[in-house]
């Protein structure tokens, strides 16, 4: 099953992307108009996280977040066959020397990021701009053939791949070693791990603490990679240093890049990822 999906992934990915962000302008429309696909969840998340937007602007943020979702869809089809030169052409690194110092100074870091435009093809390039190894942590998918062939895709450019569980421990096995461990941490943690709240898009929300105590514990620098669409099918990434150690009160170091992020979302909030759940799991009252 893996090998014949992976055969039909691979001969999809030779569309041109021309074609494949045409077919996105239908899909879009489809997903919004016609299946109303979580379109309860998008407008609900929109409305509680910008209460002073007319509806006119909503209309148009949530339209617009559509064809951001099926243009990221279709271009991730290009996973299994785009080439090294391409994915630099198209998701391009603007500041390489901050992973050049890290290697020079053999400094370690957290990089934080979210799903915001193509965050797929971020995860892939990294490995292609970082003389260090990456390791980029993913949650495994319940359908094991779809599971395997997605981590061939994911790992193309020599990525190590690491499932939640183990991802901590192998942070720690890096330590003193210039590694960069890449998160997406824009999720709601799960309902065993709601240990810290904060104000985000302006809603009293879950986050995890993960990265700030891996951070600490491994003496790792916190990193977020911005991912700014600057035409359909190409990107532009930049690297922020937020902090070169943790904070000492409890999710002050958290509160840099959640705070990070929700500027990028203000900015831009056609980009991100409303479909999400993410404010599923309340504060206990």
């Amino acid at each position: 099953m893996s090998k014949l999906t992976s055969l039909i992934l691979k001969i999809i990915g030779f569309i041109p992307l021309p074609v494949l962000h045409l077919k996105s302008n239908f899909l879009s429309f489809f997903l919004r108009r016609i299946f109303a696909y979580r379109t309860d969840v998008v407008r609900e998340n929109l409305k509680n996280s910008f209460p002073n937007k007319s509806e006119r602007e909503l209309k148009l943020i949530e339209k617009l977040s559509y064809r951001n979702f099926t243009d990221v869809i279709l271009e991730n089809l290009l996973l299994f066959t785009i080439s090294k030169k391409n994915l630099n052409r198209r998701m391009k690194l603007l500041n390489p020397e901050v992973f050049e110092s890290l290697h020079n100074n053999n400094k370690g870091a957290i990089l934080i990021s979210a799903h915001y435009n193509n965050w797929e093809w971020m995860a892939l390039s990294l490995a292609l701009y970082a003389k260090q190894d990456v390791y980029s942590v993913y949650k495994p998918l319940s359908n094991k053939s779809i599971d395997r062939v997605m981590l061939r895709a994911r790992s193309r450019f020599g990525a190590k791949i690491i499932p939640m569980a183990s991802f901590p421990k192998a942070i720690l096995q890096n330590k003193g070693k210039a590694t960069i461990n890449l998160i997406l941490a824009d999720q709601s943690p799960h309902k065993g791990k709601l240990d810290f709240y904060c104000d985000f898009l302006n809603q009293d929300t879950p986050v995890f603490l993960g990265p700030e105590k891996l951070i600490k514990a491994a003496d790792l620098e916190l990193l977020f990679v911005e991912v700014h669409r600057v035409k359909r099918g190409y990107y532009e990434m930049k690297i922020v240093s937020l902090a070169d150690k943790v904070l000492n009160e409890k999710g002050a170091t958290t509160l840099l890049h959640v705070k990070h992020l929700e500027q990028i979302i203000k900015n831009n909030p056609e980009n991100w990822l409303w479909s999400h759940r993410r404010w599923k799991h309340s504060r206990k009252k």
